[in-house]
């Protein structure tokens, strides 16, 4: 054992360890690629400074008795992001994060958990998945799924099933008994408080108590669960799922507290006074009202308060022919839960299909059911029968003019009208924050004219001393996944503010972002597929039964696997959940359709760490043009 002076600490470690590996046991951390493949002590990465020496390599030095040793300064800063570029320049390296990552609000390693899945390991699938996301059993079910939208097998033959592979991924964890839960760090004497139970300030939560704070969530209804509880239908969460999900996030002590409504209950003032931080995730589930004649008769709801409803004491009565003004995902929702309780229901909506900012699948899913669609349509008068409850809905036709500030044709009135028996209307056409908590307190929040709070895109501070905003108070109405998103930025947020080693995501992407890679997609899959086909078809010894089974086999393989559901006729008064889960086999099979388009080490990539925390100049890179020599 020799003794030697890193950064002017001495150790006493053992001499026939590299100065690389006797730093790393004495917690002191160098960059190095060395014993990566392609590298082989050739990264440049390691160099450290040792007095009378100079620059020397730490994978090829060895400690001698009294060596001192510098492993960062301002010259090896430079040296090593100079490296970096030069690596990164390479055409062998693929630096890139894939498009369906880049997507991801929430930055999920999409590709490390298909490949997890794709080999039959759903435990380390679920890991990757809960670094970001900590709700994928919900989320599996409810998720917009922007990832699929920009899955480059969508090029061949259909987005690879993300979503769903996720939630089957989930299914298998919660299945097991044992869920998994992350090891929770020692106790930290901070105190955190977090108003809102919904998907963005429990997974705020869920993060800071792993991290080992207190962490406390004041939540004003009966249960926890925000939207996804009081917005979203049983058939496509059901609640039970939800509560196991909930209970598995609150392992690492994480305590939530329901009926505690701030404004009533308790005041910010008096969280910025008791806690060390304060985290808003109020959500925005006050719903807008549609200003035409006859919105106050009988019959008239809206959207957001009809569903809540549904999930507590079930007071609206909804007749025999149901009206649902709408486009969006809370529209659809609405219609499709009139449908099960036996309505005749008709979406009536101002622009075209084209126009419906819903998810396309939530769309068909609704037009399988047997929901009317009116379209280029808006309501301007509820008529009223002779008890004063709604009996009829006078409506204007609409035309398509230039597009508004959305990109979306913006609808015009046309003095064209006709009449529709009606007697209950659903309006669910906007949501927004209840900011009344605010009218009797002394904090001031930066709030904006669209009564969302002002933040810092990548903090969510929100300026004001220990208070942070998540989800929809700072975004307006948006998904659940975009509020897991910012809970996690908070949560790491918060963490830093105190000192914290929250793990960092690396998700900067150093090689260009697989717009133009149309090399990793494989058009003759398609020509193979037919050739299977033919070789089938062609074999005398099969009859047509066999053949059929054996197309389905194939195509099983290379096609998109579409989930299980329950059948139309199955969900007519029934509340049951539409999609019935992956088996073992094809989640396997739809995991394999991956392409892999990104780095393989995903999230854990090394180089792509060193080339962040190096703060590489990733635009050097995706130009193509080379550093210039240091």
């Amino acid at each position: 054992m020799v003794n030697i002076i890193i950064n002017g600490n001495t150790f006493k470690v053992n001499q026939s360890l590299t100065l690389l590996n006797a730093a790393e046991e004495c917690g002191i951390t160098i960059p190095s690629l060395c014993g990566i493949d392609g590298f082989h002590h050739n990264c440049d990465l390691c160099d450290v400074e040792v007095e009378h020496h100079g620059t020397v390599k730490a994978c090829r030095t060895y400690p001698t008795e009294g060596m001192i040793v510098t492993t960062t300064s301002t010259a090896l800063i430079q040296r090593r992001k100079h490296a970096l570029e030069q690596i990164l320049s390479a055409h062998n390296i693929s630096c890139s994060v894939p498009p369906c990552q880049v997507a991801c609000p929430a930055d999920v390693d999409i590709q490390s958990y298909l490949y997890f899945i794709a080999t039959n390991q759903p435990q380390k699938a679920i890991e990757v998945i809960k670094k970001t996301l900590p709700m994928p059993l919900s989320i599996g079910r409810v998720c917009p799924a922007f990832c699929e939208a920009k899955c480059q097998r969508k090029l061949v033959d259909g987005s690879i099933a993300i979503r769903q592979i996720k939630r089957y991924a989930a299914d298998i964890d919660l299945a097991s008994l044992h869920a998994y839960t992350p090891t929770k760090k020692s106790t930290k004497a901070q105190h955190i408080a977090i108003v809102g139970a919904g998907p963005g300030g429990l997974s705020c939560g869920y993060f800071l108590s792993n991290e080992g704070y207190n962490v406390t969530v004041f939540e004003s209804m009966p249960q926890a669960g925000g939207w996804l509880r009081y917005g979203t239908p049983e058939y496509r969460l059901p609640k039970a799922i939800l509560d196991q999900e909930i209970d598995i996030m609150c392992r690492n002590g994480m305590t939530i507290e329901t009926d505690k409504k701030l404004g009533t209950d308790f005041t910010l003032s008096s969280l910025q006074h008791n806690y060390d931080a304060v985290c808003l995730a109020v959500g925005a589930s006050l719903a807008s009202e549609m200003n035409y004649q006859g919105t106050d008769l009988d019959g008239h709801y809206l959207g957001v308060d009809f569903l809540k409803d549904q999930m507590l004491d079930k007071h609206y009565t909804i007749g025999k022919k149901v009206a649902v003004i709408g486009g969006g995902n809370t529209a659809i929702d609405c219609a499709r839960t009139a449908l099960r309780l036996g309505a005749h229901t008709t979406l009536i909506y101002r622009r075209t299909r084209d126009e419906m900012p819903a998810e396309l699948y939530e769309i068909e899913e609704a037009e399988h059911e047997g929901v009317n669609f009116l379209f280029l349509t808006n309501p301007v008068e509820n008529i009223a029968d002779e008890n004063g409850h709604i009996c009829q809905v006078k409506l204007e036709t609409m035309a398509l003019g230039e597009p508004d500030a959305t990109g979306r044709c913006s609808p015009k009135a046309t003095g064209e009208y006709v009449y529709a028996e009606f007697d209950t209307v659903i309006a669910a056409v906007s949501q927004k924050t209840d900011t009344r908590f605010l009218d009797n307190d002394t904090v001031q929040l930066p709030i904006n004219h669209r009564n969302t709070l002002d933040t810092d895109e990548q903090t969510m501070y929100s300026g004001v001393d220990k208070i942070f905003g998540i989800g929809d108070f700072r975004r307006g109405p948006a998904t659940a996944i975009e509020a897991i998103a910012d809970g996690r930025k908070a949560a790491q947020a918060i963490d830093a503010q105190f000192g914290g080693n929250m793990e960092k995501l690396y998700t900067e992407s150093f090689r260009e972002r697989n717009v133009a890679r149309g090399h990793l997609i494989r058009p003759d899959h398609v020509n193979k597929l037919k050739n299977v086909m033919r070789s089938l078809l062609s074999n005398s010894d099969n009859n047509a039964t066999d053949i059929e089974a054996q197309l389905e086999h194939v195509l099983k393989q290379v096609m998109r696997n579409k989930m299980s559901e329950l059948n139309v006729d199955d969900r007519h008064l029934s509340f049951n959940e539409v999609e019935t889960g992956y088996s073992h086999q094809a989640a396997i099979d739809e995991a394999k359709r991956c392409l892999s388009c990104g780095c393989h080490d995903g999230n854990d990539c090394k180089l792509r760490h060193y080339a962040t925390d190096y703060h590489v100049d990733k635009q050097l890179i995706i130009s193509g043009l080379r550093p210039i020599s240091a």
